[in-house]
């Protein structure tokens, strides 16, 4: 094609795409981005009159270009974005904008329209149902507002008008596409397996979920404090009979808000929870979920009361796409996890060994030497490894000891070792696993020694017991907390709220942090839930999530919480802290990000 033919074709009544029944408008710029990608070796109007670009598309290879903005033969994709600026490339790929579910977002005053196929390849129709969240989830400005208030109906999409539209940001009705909407240089091999994959995204409401039915799991292991999982378990039965009750009420009233809040009550479920009680070790878990989840598919798993690694469960959430939100646990899994379906507060110990590492990074003073302890079990071997790789990369000069206890009995001896022979030791990291309260029973033991002593929180509250400071009241010279929480929660304006809430409903707050973390879980399911507004897509779901988690629903138990999309990690630090009696916990530093 010669830059006259091309030129050609965009005149009114020109050959071309309008054969097909296509327009297009015909701006300058737009006549540059299709002379570009003409140069490029692409014709723009290649396959826009074919009925089916290709009845062999690979629905693989058109996820690696939604997903990561690879096309079939390997190579970046390439685009034209704001009309003329080139770009290619992970950043340009489908799923930045249109998200995993492919059901669209919005962002500032631009609003990302839905791209799966039951909506594409079906004429567009004004749904308030689906625009109502994000007209009045937060704060917009006026011209967002008026953009969603216009209809900008349009006729369904054929394989053709997808490909004018994807290659000239032309949509059915003869439109322009936003200008954020790159133009993109597809072949039709590439089209018509990005085609096939817009297909499968959310084409059917996910499993966990019926017609007058939402099921949500929680997951208790057999060796959980059993104050933990009833304190737990109360907040969820309590919230989950709430939430049955009002939907129960709203619909026996008929048209009680015909403007408003009845158009969306009929898209709403009853919730039923379950309880996936896990026995045994660790490596007989996955089998027990998988057992669980066939007798009763869960749309999402809240919470949890995990005594060991999260990474069984991990596994499953990932496999069967089933979203778990804020599971109670100090080993997440780590690797792997950005859009994973797991959602965590932090990292867990991990976190807080790196912190401690951050720390002593900046403060260790020339000539000091640092060690560490850990006893070999999970909790006590995974962040003894995150520190040592933190130290290592923050401090490459810092000489570190590292030594592993079977039997947290002989930590008292072992720490005495250490101190004798390494008498320019600075710090002393202790990581005690599940045996945190015989390693503070040893340490309360030990008497003055002249180091720093640190500890992970889980440590802090069973130092502050008044029975074990009076059994046993000669404490190291000094002893720290890595301390991943917000030291006076009491203090925040959303803990009163909750507060009155757990009266309300006669629960007695006897591990509150626990019970507000899982008032948290529920609340940000809560409004998930109502913003799908009967598109019961788990990706979707996930997407609101990820939205909404730093929203006022933090009743305090950590100074912020925060995602973004991809991100599982709300918290992103800790403090170092020191037990203090007024305050219970005074920190010593300000809040530690590494």
């Amino acid at each position: 094609m010669t830059l006259a033919d091309l030129t050609g074709a965009l005149r009114p009544g020109a050959p071309g795409p309008q054969r097909c029944g296509l327009r297009r408008p015909h701006r300058w710029r737009e006549r540059l981005a299709i002379l570009l990608l003409t140069v490029g070796g692409l014709s723009p109007l290649a396959g826009l009159c074919a009925d089916a670009l290709d009845p062999q598309a690979d629905v693989q290879a058109g996820k690696a270009l939604y997903w990561d903005g690879r096309t079939a033969s390997g190579t970046p994709v390439s685009a034209m974005t704001a009309e003329d600026v080139p770009a290619s490339g992970k950043n340009f790929a489908c799923v930045n904008c249109h998200r995993p579910s492919g059901l669209g977002a919005s962002e500032g005053n631009k609003y990302v329209l839905p791209i799966t196929g039951a909506m594409l390849f079906a004429p567009r129709e004004l749904n308030r149902n689906r625009v109502f969240g994000k007209l009045f989830h937060e704060t917009r400005s006026t011209e967002f507002m008026a953009r969603m208030k216009q209809g900008h109906m349009r006729p369904a999409y054929t394989d053709a008008t997808l490909a004018q539209a994807l290659r000239t940001g032309v949509d059915p009705a003869g439109r322009a596409l936003d200008r954020i909407m790159p133009r993109y240089a597809l072949s039709d091999r590439d089209l018509a397996n990005l085609v096939a994959y817009l297909r499968t995204l959310s084409a059917r409401p996910d499993p966990g979920v019926d017609d007058t039915t939402l099921h949500i799991a929680t997951v208790v292991t057999d060796t959980a404090d059993p104050g933990q999982r009833d304190a737990m378990l109360q907040v969820m039965r309590a919230y989950i009979d709430r939430w049955n009750l009002a939907l129960r009420n709203d619909r026996s009233r008929g048209q009680f808000s015909p403007y408003y809040h009845s158009d969306f009550v009929g898209e709403y479920r009853r919730w039923q929870l379950h309880v996936w009680e896990l026995h045994g070790a660790p490596d007989t878990w996955a089998a027990q979920i998988a057992r669980a989840y066939q007798t009763q598919p869960v749309f999402f798993v809240a919470g949890g009361l995990v005594n060991g690694p999260w990474q069984p469960m991990a596994d499953f959430c990932d496999r069967e796409r089933v979203p778990c939100l804020f599971p109670n646990t100090e080993l997440p899994r780590t690797t792997n996890a950005t859009d994973g379906y797991s959602f965590y507060f932090s990292r867990g110990l991990a976190l807080e060994a790196e912190v401690l590492a951050t720390h002593l990074a900046r403060t260790l003073t020339a000539g000091q030497s640092v060690a560490q302890i850990h006893v070999n079990d999970p909790a006590g071997a995974t962040p003894a490894a995150a520190f040592a790789a933190a130290l290592k990369s923050r401090a490459p000069n810092a000489r570190l000891t590292t030594v592993e206890v079977q039997d947290p009995q002989a930590l008292a001896a072992t720490v005495q070792r250490l101190v004798a022979a390494h008498p320019d030791l600075g710090t002393l990291a202790i990581w005690p696993g599940r045996e945190a309260r015989a390693a503070v029973e040893q340490l309360r033991k030990l008497g003055p020694v002249p180091v720093t002593i640190a500890l992970p929180s889980g440590a802090l509250p069973l130092w502050q017991e008044p029975s074990a400071a009076a059994r046993n009241p000669a404490p190291p010279g000094q002893v720290i907390f890595t301390y991943p929480y917000e030291p006076q929660p009491g203090h925040h304006p959303r803990s009163y709220v909750v507060n009155a809430w757990m009266r309300s409903q006669g629960i007695a707050l006897t591990h509150p942090r626990l019970q507000m973390q899982t008032y948290y879980t529920m609340t940000l399911a809560e409004d998930g839930l109502r913003s799908l507004v009967g598109d019961y897509y788990r990706d979707y779901f996930d997407e609101f999530v990820e939205s909404e988690a730093e929203s006022n629903l933090n009743p305090g138990t950590h100074p912020s919480l925060a995602l973004g999309p991809g991100q599982r990690f709300a918290s992103k630090g800790a403090f170092i802290a020191v037990p203090d009696a007024t305050l219970g916990v005074k920190a010593l530093t300000d809040w530690i990000i590494p």
